[in-house]
């Protein structure tokens, strides 16, 4: 009976063991993915609330450079940012794909 039960018994408790270790790895596969999932979305609302605020500076970038009484290098360097803003926009657009 003993040479049957000790085996027995400590397959059991391996078998137990195994089964929470997995539930516990599991568990923090879980909260690290939540966490993750939150940080991805508090980041994308960030990424908006920038590309926003570049839409913002490109159309007043745009009227600066069309206005009549602005000097000519200014109006050039307006327009410059303006590529330099497109071409960030592109990159950051590449990145999200």
């Amino acid at each position: 009976m003993i040479r049957l039960g000790l085996p027995a018994i400590v397959l059991l408790i391996g078998a137990a063991w195994f089964a929470w270790s997995s539930y516990r790895r599991a568990v923090n596969a879980e909260q690290a993915l939540a966490t993750l999932n939150a940080e991805h979305r508090a980041l994308m609302q960030e990424v908006r609330a920038l590309e926003r605020a570049v839409a913002a500076a490109e159309q007043g970038l745009r009227t600066l450079s069309s206005h009549p009484s602005v000097p000519r290098d200014v109006a050039v360097t307006a327009d410059l940012t303006l590529a330099d803003v497109r071409r960030l926009l592109e990159e950051h657009k590449e990145l999200d794909d």
